[in-house]
Parts: structure tokens; sequence; C-alpha cells
């Protein structure tokens, strides 16, 4: 525990003069089991009271993994009747300094008239992001009126505490059956997005489903956020997002506006990090992916030299010449004699 608390105040420095992280992480099946806080009445076979240790370590990693950036999505989180993972995974973050705060959407879809299937499996889309970096200047839920998205983006707009820039981040966890139709239809919350706020520095980030096994090659040509120039895919050239199989479902990407600002972006591979083996797998079956922005955007303002203020210009002003050294009582200069050049014969 002693361990944990210094963990998070060394992370609390060490992001006190590091660019903007930012995170999108599909934690598998994220409930109130897995969180530990109590087993829930409906839970998986993996789920077995002899798993129990492995999923104390897993929330530890976990753990370890949110406080690593400024801020992170989390997905699947699974907690329909109230906050209490939201509320503990915060509780974890925040051991030996209050660093984090959360926004968390309703759980997704939204009470309609849904088959049992689909109420079981609802999810939150959850942002923890760190209080003294950024804060969250507004939110919406995208009203999805034409029924494309499995778990309607919640969208969110942040603001660097430090150099006051203004960004839109788009959720979004896609059904796999309906992951073409589904990915295309994020430039409308795009555009609804930049209608709202009249922002263009807008990410979209989270798990895609864009694996080979339910985008197809020729299906690419299809997705408007593909073939627009005006975005830009930034996790390119992976071999996988994945803990235990071959494929790039989770994404990030960007308008070009926000682009300018993008240093780097990267799959965060915890299981290499942390030397975890068969334990990884209790964590989740994906890698976080991660963005890293430039420090003018996210990090310690670049100051100006400071400049010396102007002087005055002083009018010149006609100087008197100065009374002789002798002038004393009774003499020139003196009270009863007053001075005057005209006069004084030592100014003749």
């Amino acid at each position: 525990m002693r361990l944990l608390c210094a963990l998070g105040l060394f992370l609390a420095l060490l992001h006190a003069t590091s660019c903007l992280l930012i995170g999108a992480f599909n934690i598998q099946n994220f409930g109130v089991t897995k969180s530990g806080i109590k087993k829930s009445p409906k839970y998986k076979e993996e789920y077995k009271e002899e798993y129990k240790e492995e999923y104390e370590e897993a929330m530890k990693t976990i753990t370890e993994i949110v406080q690593r950036y400024d801020i992170i999505l989390i997905q699947e989180v699974r907690c329909n009747n109230d906050l209490s993972v939201p509320n503990r995974l915060l509780a974890l973050v925040n051991q030996g300094s209050d660093q984090f705060s959360y926004i968390v959407s309703e759980p997704l879809p939204l009470p309609l008239p849904l088959p049992q299937d689909t109420i079981n499996r609802r999810e939150r889309y959850l942002f923890l992001y760190r209080k003294e970096k950024v804060s969250v200047k507004d939110s919406f839920q995208y009203d999805d009126e034409a029924g494309v998205f499995d778990r309607p983006p919640f969208v969110v707009e942040f603001s660097s505490t430090e150099t006051g820039k203004e960004f839109v981040l788009i959720p979004i966890h896609t059904q796999p059956d309906s992951a073409v139709q589904e990915i295309d239809a994020l430039v409308d919350v795009v555009d609804a997005a930049k209608l709202k706020w009249n922002n263009n520095n807008i990410m979209v980030l989270g798990d895609f489903n864009a694996g080979s096994n339910y985008v197809k090659d020729q299906e690419w040509n299809n997705i408007r956020l593909f073939t627009d120039r005006g975005f830009h895919w930034l996790i390119n050239g992976v071999a996988t997002t994945m803990v235990n199989s071959v494929q790039v479902h989770d994404r990030i990407v960007v308008t070009t506006e926000m682009n300018e600002g993008v240093e780097k972006a990267e799959v965060f591979d915890f299981r290499k990090a942390y030397n975890l083996k068969e334990e990884a797998k209790f964590v989740s079956d994906h890698f976080p992916v991660e963005v890293e922005l430039k420090p003018e955007w996210g990090g310690k303002l670049k100051r100006e030299p400071k400049r010396e203020p102007k002087r005055k210009l002083r009018r010149e002003r006609k100087r008197e010449p100065k009374p002789p050294k002798t002038a004393g009582k009774g003499l020139w200069g003196s009270k009863d004699r007053p001075y005057d050049p005209k006069t004084h014969p030592e100014s003749k």
C-alpha cells in the first residue's frame, strides 16, 4: 500500500513537467466483481472465487496504468445502477494524493425498449483526468437518431489549465458486427461537436473493432473517417492492440488541427512493461493506446523573455546656471541678496 501511494506521488511530480498524455483503454468486463466491490450474481465462469487474488493484482496493475495518463478513456465500465465502479477506481488512483477526477456517461445504450441481451451488456464511457493539467468545459450525449451506434459517443470538451488550449474527445466502442457503419458515422459526431463548440481540435479514440476480423480491406473505402483527408489515423504500423491475438482494434484519429499538436502515438504494452505473463489476461484483453501532445498544447507554458519597460521620453528643459559656491549670508545667492545671473559679476 505504501509503495502504491509513493508511486502516485512520483507520477504526480513527473506529470508536473511533462507533455499531455491521453490514453484509451478497454478494460475487459470492468464491473463490480473485477473491481473488487462484490461478487456479481451474474458472473461468468472465469470470475470464480479462486481467482480473487488474481483480480486484486489486476486492479493494482490497472491503477498503475491509469496513473500514467493526464486523461484516460475507460471502456466496458459495467455498473448500470450506480457509480460504484468509477468511484472504486478513483479511490485507488487517488491514494496518496487527490490528483484525479472523472466524468462518466449514463449506461449505454440509453433506456429504450431493448432486447435483454443488449441490456445485460450496457456500458459507460468513463474519462479520468488529472485536475492540475486539464478541466472539463462541457459535454453532451450524442443524439443517435439514425440508430447507428450500439453505444453512442459521450462527447467531452477539455481545456488545458496551463496553456488554455481547448480540445474535444469523442469516445467509441463499436459493436463488432456493425463496426464499419459505426466508424463511418463518427464523422457525423465530429460535425456535431464542431457545430456545438466551434472547435476543430477533435480526437476520436477507443475500441473501434477496426481489425481485419471486422473491417475487411475492401470496406475501408466506404468509411468517411478513413477516406476524408481531414482526419489522421495515429495508431499505424503496429502489430496488435490485443493481448492474446493479432488485431489492431483500438485506434486514435484526429482532425488536421488537432494533429498539429501531436508529438507521438503508440500502444502501451503493459505485459512487457510490467513483466506479466499469464496474469496479463486478468487485466484485460486489450492494450491501451495513447497519444502525447506537444508542450505548447498541454505542458508548461513557454514563457516569453521578460522585457524592460519602455522609458518615457523627457522633454529637454533649459537649465539655469548654478549660483557660485561663495553664495551665503549677505553674499550673492543669499536670502537678502538673491542671485541674478544677469547682474552677478561672475556671470559676465
